[in-house]
């Protein structure tokens, strides 16, 4: 039975992470580190949320609480739109690197931490985007990738998905947005002809919780680079689709 910690669980992204981990049998505690209370988590005897302000810090108090978790699985996240390059960076890269410098020293009891981290489509590992999100993305996957390398028993995996698609209900904690109000209701009409540019929110979640329950190994097949890099392709062919 594993503790996993979860951050953005409010999001489109991390509402089904949190959903799947919520029912995977495998899971008997997640903790959620949130700014706000998770109305999803309300009366569920797995979670436990715990409001964290500061993803910057993390005081031995916390870890104390945290103690026992195996893997964290890091969708906490912001649309680059609209933002300076510097406060995207800082919730972007700031937040996750903070929080795997602080967990890889976890006891996991001869097993290998998880780190996975909920990236993006674009993300340029070698800053050559074009794009700040890329670039920014990119950048805290090598340096995560770095944090792994210091430390035989934590372990990063980055996923990259595509447009989220979140089926057929929203779930997220948040109003949705224009663009995603468009796709929502055209989405039944997308899906037979463009479904290789989305990534069924469900599918990520189960995959997210798939690979923190894992052994930390390395991943082969196409669209995986470095071993531990999936691009939407490949998350798309290990989801079954």
């Amino acid at each position: 039975m594993a503790h996993i910690i979860l951050t953005g669980a409010t999001g489109l992204a991390g509402s089904a992470i949190l959903q799947s981990a919520l029912s995977n049998p495998s899971v008997s505690k997640i903790s959620i580190l949130s700014r706000r209370p998770v109305a999803a988590a309300t009366g569920n005897p797995k979670a436990n949320v715990i409001i964290h302000k500061d993803f910057t810090s993390y005081p031995p108090s916390l870890l104390s609480e945290l103690s026992g978790a195996t893997a964290c699985i890091w969708a906490q996240g912001i649309s680059s739109v609209g933002m300076t390059e510097a406060d995207y960076t800082v919730i972007t890269k700031d937040y996750p690197l903070a929080a795997a410098e602080a967990f890889k020293d976890l006891p996991v009891d001869h097993r290998k931490f998880k780190f996975v981290y909920i990236s993006g489509r674009g993300a340029d590992q070698n800053g050559n985007g074009r794009q700040m999100f890329g670039r920014v993305k990119g950048e805290t996957e090598k340096l995560l990738l770095g944090v792994a390398a210091t430390k035989d028993s934590f372990q990063v995996y980055n996923l990259r998905p595509a447009g989220i698609d979140p089926g057929k209900q929203w779930n997220a904690e948040r109003p949705q947005k224009v663009l995603e109000k468009t796709f929502f209701a055209l989405a039944p009409l997308i899906r037979p002809f463009a479904g290789v540019l989305f990534t069924p929110a469900d599918k990520l979640g189960d995959l997210s919780v798939s690979l923190a329950l894992g052994d930390g190994g390395m991943l082969e097949g196409q669209d995986v680079l470095g071993g531990y890099t999936l691009e939407n392709g490949a998350i798309r062919r290990m989801s079954g689709l």
